[in-house]
This record gives structure tokens, C-alpha cells and sequence, in this order.
């Protein structure tokens, strides 16, 4: 069995079934909902799971926070005005992120 398809068993057992079909570009927070204090459960059960150096994964770097959030707020009247982001944008952690983070048994920051 190939990872993706082991980490697909991981993210049903632990989150349930999804309608989607799951694919390398899925995304956590956008296609899975994975997001707020979910994030921090989901991702301390995946690196364990999986057995990965974690420490230089930082929550706040790719999901956003549960509640209100005004820097989420700017984002929605940036979007509307054209006006440009402030600060770095939110990367939103995919599969193939997590594959590879499995396959070198430490976290890499998929933005470089």
C-alpha cells in the first residue's frame, strides 16, 4: 500500500468519510474543513501516527484560528476592495504535504 493511501486510512478513522474522493492536492482546511482547534488535535495525532520531527510546525502558519479572527476579517475586505494582503497569506497544508512529511519522517514547510 502506497502512503497516500495509508495516510487516507489515518484521516477517515480519525475525521470519518467524506464524499470527495482524496488526491495529493486535497487540502486540509479547505477540502477536508480541518481547521480551529481540530487543527491542533489532527496534527498531533498525524505526527504521532506517523512517528515525525515536529518542531518546526507552527499551527498559526497554515490554519486559521477558530472564532473571530480579524486578520481573517481584513482578508474577506481585502478580497472585496482589491486591496493587497498585509501579511504573509495562510498556505493551506495539502496531502502531498503530509505524504512527503511522512516519507522524511520530519515535518517540511511546503512554502519553500
Amino acid at each position: 500500500m502506497d502512503t497516500l493511501e495509508i495516510l487516507k486510512e489515518f484521516i477517515i478513522e480519525d475525521r470519518g468519510k467524506y464524499a470527495k474522493p482524496f488526491s495529493i492536492k486535497t487540502t486540509l482546511e479547505k477540502d477536508l474543513g480541518i481547521t480551529g482547534d481540530d487543527t491542533d488535535e489532527f496534527m498531533d495525532a498525524f505526527f504521532k501516527k506517523f512517528n515525525i520531527h515536529s518542531e518546526d510546525f507552527d499551527t498559526g502558519k497554515y490554519f486559521h484560528s477558530e472564532g473571530f479572527d480579524i486578520f481573517f476579517l481584513g482578508a474577506i475586505i481585502r478580497k472585496f476592495t482589491g486591496a493587497k494582503s498585509l501579511s504573509n497569506p495562510i498556505y493551506d497544508i495539502t496531502l502531498g504535504d503530509l505524504v512527503r512529511a511522512i516519507e522524511a519522517g520530519t515535518w517540511i514547510d511546503p512554502k519553500l
